[in-house]
């Protein structure tokens, strides 16, 4: 028997001969003796996934503030953008009811307008003597419709012989062009009541002018109308119009008491400049497109 001590090999004795060891101690059964490693492992592995769940535990908490405050952003910029879309709406809310009132506006600027406008088109020069500073709005609308109707014409017949420059020539120039004659005119009568000392209102001069010139819008809506029929009529129905002017600026200047001070000029003269004046602005700006315009009507095809 082999010691387990010193290795010494005994026969069968119970003790070693060398060291001494008992051999009888080794020689039983061994009494099964619990794995430390196992029994090392298990605690071990016991207290990792105690550690394990414990951390997990622990790190639910951390997480959850996170997606609260995740949440707290999201319903924020959900409140933003409600916010903001509300205020687009109410935005586009104002802008249609101010685009509603204007258009309201309009409309009811037209409707006094068209009744103005029948009213005066029967009674021109009685009508003249009532208006005030209220009715010049109706003043300037009434010489706009005559500048833009007179263009028209030209354009209209500049389009039918085949002209170059057609939107400049035919309804530009036209249009500067008749404003302009019809600014003069004002200014013109507004000299004179200055040099003859009389209390006026302007606005109230241009409202007695306007008044006096809706013949010349009618005059003018025929003209483009007998375009299509006739030269002849038309360009007839156009000198009518401008004629109009004349008899307004001198209507207006004489339904004032004039000559009611011992002037340098007398008014009769004054009232002539004036329309010298005028035929001269006219025959500058529109003589040579109202010339072509009466040869048209001379030849044959104005004949029409």
């Amino acid at each position: 028997m082999k010691c387990p001590v010193c290795n010494h090999e005994n026969g069968d004795a119970h003790f070693c001969e060398r060291c001494g060891s008992n051999l009888t101690q080794t020689t039983s059964s061994p009494t099964p003796v619990p794995n430390s490693e196992s029994a090392a492992s298990e605690p071990e592995y016991t207290r990792w996934s105690s550690t394990q769940a414990t951390s997990s535990q622990a790190s639910v908490p951390s997480n959850t503030p996170s997606v609260s405050i995740h949440k707290e952003q999201a319903r924020e910029s959900t409140g933003t953008n409600d916010h903001a879309s509300a205020g687009d709406n109410s935005s586009n809310q104002w802008n249609n009811i101010v685009q509603n009132e204007k258009v309201q506006q309009a409309k009811e600027v037209s409707k006094q307008y068209l009744s103005y406008f029948l009213s005066v088109l029967a009674r021109p020069y009685q009508t003249m003597k009532t208006v005030g500073d209220q009715h010049s709005l109706n003043g300037w609308l009434t010489m706009a419709l005559i500048a833009v109707l007179s263009s028209t014409y030209f354009l209209i017949t500049f389009s039918r012989i085949g002209m170059d420059g057609l939107f400049i020539g035919g309804f530009l120039r036209p249009l500067l062009f008749t404003v302009i004659i019809l600014i003069a005119s004002i200014a013109l009568m507004y000299a004179i009541l200055k040099i003859e000392k009389i209390t006026f209102r302007p606005k109230t001069l241009v409202a007695q002018f306007g008044t006096l010139l809706v013949p010349a819008v009618v005059s003018l809506v025929l003209a483009n109308l007998f375009i299509i029929i006739s030269y002849s009529i038309a360009i007839s129905l156009l000198a009518v119009s401008y004629i109009i002017i004349f008899v307004a600026l001198n209507s207006v200047l004489f339904q004032y008491p004039l000559n009611r001070t011992k002037a340098a000029i007398d008014s009769m003269y004054s009232v002539l400049i004036a329309n010298a004046v005028v035929f001269f602005i006219l025959y500058r700006l529109l003589g040579e497109i109202i010339i072509g315009l009466i040869g048209l009507m001379l030849s044959p095809f104005g004949r029409l």
